[in-house]
């Protein structure tokens, strides 16, 4: 599990990064002084307007789930934040120059990069924030091009063919990403400059994994909140609980078996699999009923990490190579489609992740695995019942950890071929990122998501558990170009669940031969 905050110190918020940078740089004119201070009282009224219990973890929390002390509480004056400076030149200006991301406008990527205006929502009002304050520092202009995932390709590729240097960062969800690797068409990240990778706003467990042969393409961390957003969990209702722990003692007290090392699959299935009403009287199990658990099957990708499951490894050379271990694989395969097939207590369909998260806010679900940005939904926020959070179960009781998994498509970012001044964008990266994870991730966790939607501090600090927990697999990032061997649980659930071992055997045999191409390929093309 990754440390992401090495070294910190604490500050109160009147040491906001706009407050430092008003006195390490100075504004250029009284109007940009007075539009900085603007957007900070802006934000602190914000964070006023918050809940109480607002102690900042950008994955750090060395505390237990105790309820929190008296020593612990803060009044809303006295919030604090991460506070690490990174180590941009103080006289660093580019004299105006324009940073335009391409970026996705999908509705889940709203508000990752800029804003449009402030509106008195603190993860809104910081990314606006965060925008002028990196324009203002570092003396540039930052805009977005935004295009619908769909089309993403497409525009990347346009400005490729015309060699045109119209988009200086290109910022998408992680899974897009490879093709343009294996194209050739971004820079090395370790050749730029003002990039420090050994920061903890940059994820050292997504350096790790998407590394390649010593050079870096891609890179994500605190500048998204999408990391954090599209991590899996399992939701449970609380006051289901509390009724069925008559009959399933565990439920009186998850949090405490989670804390002790002690949730494991077996100790869930056997809490998950009898729970189960038929609510329509039909003598069927359909969608209409309640059930303990219930998973939309595009998560069953969920245990490669909660199972500690590879895919992909390194070879001599730093070249990828496969590192499966086939006997689990199997093994996990038998119980997912166990679960998903013959288990009475568990609801499963292919659609929209919108109708589990509906079901379970109408207490139709004891637990259900969503994601974290679930709970920002209408159908939870509306949710009469109070729910709690924990990590999936580990595999037995010989893995030692909890891990997680965020569904791929969290966005990560590049400085294309076409870029003719690399170096800025690097700085301009930078100091957005380390921004983000002074004040934006901060905020996002403890405000916004355990402030608003966390009942209680239990709850908010489990949220430090799942969000320390993520495991990250150069399986997923590379899986569009070396065949689609991470998906393969999930996809032969849904479309061939007898025909395991005939897929396994195809998917292992394609993405070995893809690996082998690809180094064959671009070993050469590199080294040039």
């Amino acid at each position: 599990m990754e440390n992401n905050n090495p070294g910190i110190r604490r500050t109160r918020v009147g040491d906001l990064p706009v407050f430092a940078a008003s006195r390490q740089r100075g504004f250029g004119s009284m109007t940009k002084r007075l539009i900085c201070f603007i957007l900070v009282f802006s934000m602190l009224a914000a964070l006023a307007s918050c809940a109480a219990d607002s102690r900042p973890s950008d994955g750090q929390d060395d505390t237990t789930l105790e309820d929190d002390t008296s020593e612990t509480r803060r009044e809303p004056n006295e919030t604090t934040i991460y506070y690490e400076p990174d180590s941009l030149p103080e006289t660093l200006n580019f004299g105006g120059e324009k940073v335009v991301f391409l970026a996705p406008t999908d509705d889940r990527f709203a508000g990752e990069i800029t804003a449009e205006e402030l509106s008195n929502e603190p993860v809104n009002d910081s990314v606006f924030n965060r925008e002028r304050f990196v324009e203002e520092r570092l003396g540039v202009e930052i805009e977005q091009f935004g295009v619908k995932l769909i089309d993403y390709n497409k525009t990347f590729e346009a400005q490729m063919a015309a060699d045109d240097d119209l988009y200086q960062i290109c910022a998408a969800a992680t899974v897009w990403f490879s093709p343009f690797i294996f194209n050739n068409y971004l820079q090395d990240l370790y050749e730029i400059e003002y990039l420090d990778f050994s920061a903890p706003w940059w994820s050292q467990l997504f350096i790790n994994e998407a590394e390649i042969a010593d050079r870096l393409f891609l890179t994500t961390g605190s500048l998204t909140l999408s990391t954090k957003k599209f991590i899996f969990a399992l939701f449970f209702n609380k006051k289901l609980a509390e009724d069925y722990s008559v009959s399933y003692p565990d439920l009186s007290d998850l949090y405490s078996i989670v804390e002790s090392g002690d949730w494991t699959y077996d100790r869930f299935y056997s809490i998950v699999s009898q729970i189960f009403t038929d609510l329509d009287g039909d003598s069927e199990t359909d969608e209409n009923d309640f059930y303990g658990f219930a998973l939309e099957k595009t998560p069953v990708d969920t245990v490669w990490s909660s199972f500690d499951m590879r895919i992909l490894g390194r070879d001599e050379d730093g070249w990828l190579s496969l590192d499966i271990n086939k006997d689990k694989v199997f093994k996990v395969y038998d119980m997912m489609k166990t679960l998903v097939y013959n288990t009475k207590g568990v609801f499963s369909e292919p659609g929209s992740m919108s109708n589990l998260e509906t079901k379970f806010a109408n207490g139709e679900l004891l637990f259900a695995l969503l994601q974290l940005l679930s709970a920002e939904t209408p159908a939870l926020r509306n949710m009469q019942d109070e729910y709690g959070l924990i990590p999936f179960p580990k595999y037995d009781e010989e893995q030692k950890d909890y891990f997680t998994y965020a569904h791929d498509q969290y966005l990560t970012f590049s400085v294309p071929k076409t870029n003719v001044n690399p170096d800025t964008a690097g700085a301009v990266l930078e100091a957005m990122a380390s921004y983000s994870y002074r004040e934006t991730v901060p905020l996002y966790l403890d405000i916004v998501l355990k402030g608003k939607y966390m009942s209680d501090a239990k709850s908010r600090k489990m949220v430090n558990l799942i969000v320390d927990s993520l495991k990250i697999d150069g399986g997923w990032i590379y899986t569009r170009s070396i065949g689609y061997f991470a998906s393969l649980l999930r996809d032969t659930l849904i479309h061939n669940p007898e025909g395991f071992t005939a897929d396994y055997t195809k998917g292992y045999i394609l993405s070995r031969t893809g690996i082998k191409e690809l180094k064959t390929k671009y070993s050469k093309i590199w080294d040039t």
